[in-house]
């Protein structure tokens, strides 16, 4: 078996791990195999047109600024949180599956392991990175005309793409700390909102970088300083990436030490509520939950009913993720009686805690009304995401998430209600959006009263 075919193989294992319900210890439906053939290649397409999009609204900007290098941070940022959001996702089941410990049950040598866990990790991204590499240095080339502007574009890209996979190979070691996690959830969202924000902030005309940035951004100086710099900068950040990546798939989990077990009798709510709390702080993918109060008050001092409505996204964004809270656990919590309510009752009372907190700091800055008025609304979509988490790993459909396109889908399903609730409210009456919101709520406890049991 070729390498090529190997760290194929490994890609789409990946994905039917992310997409099928066998890291949660239960059997796919028969058809999952072919469309873990469709999901590979609609998450290859899916990169290359967004990063396509990205590029070539970076360089446009530049139409207008002219200053190519300092453009691209629009897509600068695009690239360190793709890389993040997906490389954790991806991490997390490739060390949790131990993807390398079956290979090497196999007639393969350890470098071809890990040549092929590293190419299968890199696949999510390739396709993306490749066309943002190519793209860039032609659309700056034939808008600003420089072959100077090209290259220096050309290095940061390849800069901060080896910079964002090398700290994700960095964290993939730690995986199962969730504070480096969360600390790096919060960067990562910090990194959205900063780029949502970008475009308008980058469209001033002849941008000047004072001197004293040469050190830390050296691809907006185009002379030979900012050139050489340039080029040191995104040869160590190779490098790096490198290092990072012989680390990681080095790595093992060992315990040195003998666990001690106590046993407890608690009712069965209080016991996944335990379980859940600490699974927070484990599961990076859902840790994030735990600094929305953070967000929350930050962003109150600047634009407190903006905090409240992001507050609220987050919050239903993060419950699409608490369904990984179980992992191989789904099986035997199913034959415990009523384990499957109590498990999604936990994690609905850990959001509802988390959002009064939110309504509390809203109090201090008199928007404690607006964000109770969008509570039912918050629940409602809260609940419709975790039945449909539970639901699609129950039936052996999972998470199906792998995608940008599968993860926009998820988030207008969930939120159409809150937002349907917001209009009622800002432009109707808020006695209708508490009317439909109430219903809503109703409505959704019914079918998950018979669904979930």
């Amino acid at each position: 078996m070729s390498n090529v075919k190997i760290h194929d193989v490994v890609y789409k294992q990946i994905i039917y791990l992310m997409y099928t319900s066998r890291s949660f210890g239960l059997s796919p439906k028969p058809d999952a195999i072919s469309k873990i053939r469709r999901n590979a290649v609609t998450i290859k397409i899916s990169n290359i047109i967004a990063y396509t999009i990205a590029t070539i609204v970076s360089a446009s900007i530049s139409l207008i600024n002219k200053d190519a290098p300092f453009s691209f941070i629009f897509l600068d940022l695009i690239i360190l949180a793709n890389i993040f959001t997906t490389g954790l996702n991806v991490i997390f089941f490739v060390t949790n599956y131990d993807l390398k410990t079956f290979l090497l049950s196999l007639p393969l040598s350890e470098r071809d392991v890990n040549r092929a866990v590293f190419r299968g990790i890199f696949e999510f991204f390739y396709y993306g990175f490749l066309a943002s590499i190519v793209i860039a240095p032609i659309s700056t080339y034939m808008i600003t005309s420089s072959v100077l502007q090209a290259l220096m574009a050309e290095l940061e890209i390849i800069f901060f793409f080896s910079l964002s996979f090398a700290l994700v190979m960095l964290l993939g070691k730690r995986i199962r700390l969730g504070i480096t996690s969360a600390l790096f959830r919060i960067g990562t969202s910090l990194i959205w909102i900063v780029f949502i924000m970008l475009p308008y902030g980058l469209t001033f005309k002849y941008v000047t970088i004072p001197t004293y940035i040469l050190p830390i951004f050296p691809f907006g100086f185009l002379n030979i300083e900012g050139l050489l710099i340039s080029l040191l900068y995104t040869g160590l950040s190779v490098f790096f990436a490198y290092k990072q990546s012989l680390k990681f798939l080095s790595f093992r989990l060992n315990s040195q030490y003998s666990t001690k077990y106590s046993i407890k009798l608690r009712s069965p709510l209080i016991t996944y509520l335990y379980k859940d709390i600490r699974g927070l702080l484990r599961v990076p993918q859902a840790s994030f939950l735990l600094t929305i109060p953070v967000f929350a008050l930050i962003f109150s001092f600047f634009a407190p009913v903006y905090a409240i409505f992001y507050t609220i996204f987050m919050i239903t964004t993060s419950s699409i993720m608490l369904i990984l809270l179980e992992a191989s656990g789904m099986q035997l919590l199913l034959s415990l009686p009523a384990g499957l309510r109590s498990s999604y009752i936990s994690k609905l009372l850990i959001i509802l805690i988390i959002y009064l907190i939110d309504v509390l700091i809203f109090s201090f800055f008199n928007r404690a009304s607006l964000s109770l008025i969008m509570l039912p609304s918050t629940i409602t979509s809260v609940e419709l995401s975790l039945f449909i988490s539970y639901n699609n790993v129950i039936k052996g459909k999972g998470m199906r998430l792998a995608d940008p396109l599968s993860f926009i889908i998820r988030e207008i399903e969930i939120n159409s209600i809150i937002g349907i609730a917001s209009i009622l409210t800002f432009f109707a009456n808020i006695y209708y959006s508490l009317l439909f919101s109430v219903l809503s709520l109703i409505m959704i406890n019914i079918v998950v009263y018979k669904k979930i049991k």
